[in-house]
């Protein structure tokens, strides 16, 4: 017996019993998937590095894709007026009776942060949905060559 018939039957004998073998597999995908964005979320809400790094790492190989295009959007928004400012000012006064107050111009704006946030989790959420799929794009392939009448081993 080869190796498309071995495939074959069991999948028949899979599909008698009733199991799902690609349930297991979208679980684990849609763990791998949470575990990515919790990561991300993460590392965003807490603007660390590490974190941020370690998103880009568990979502690889289209995490490197995604690092460039955060980049890539964090430049465009940086050129809209009042995104980026160029200078940041601090000063304070006191009164005579002790009370002191103090100001500050100049820093970034909360809607740009939050603008910066949102994209950076998005994409390495959509880094992740794009790894699950480019694996079952191979998976899908190794089994055709493996499964065809023709097929040389490696």
């Amino acid at each position: 017996m080869d190796g498309a018939h071995i495939v074959a039957e069991a999948r028949r004998d899979s599909a008698q019993s009733g199991r799902r073998p690609g349930l297991w597999r979208l679980l684990i995908e849609t763990v791998y998937v949470l575990c990515v964005t919790a990561v991300a979320v993460w590392g965003f809400y807490t603007d660390t590095t590490a974190t941020i790094l370690l998103a880009v790492l568990v979502s690889l190989p289209m995490g490197g894709p995604a690092l460039v295009g955060y980049y890539m959007a964090y430049g465009v928004l940086a050129g809209v007026s009042g995104a980026n400012p160029d200078t940041v000012r601090s000063h304070g006064r006191c009164t005579p009776s002790g009370g002191c107050e103090s100001f500050t111009t100049g820093e970034t704006p909360e809607w740009f942060l939050h603008t910066m946030d949102i994209i950076g989790v998005v994409a390495f959420v959509a880094a992740a949905v794009l790894n699950v799929v480019l694996l079952r794009m191979l998976n899908t392939t190794w089994r055709n060559r493996k499964e065809s009448p023709g097929h040389v081993p490696w």
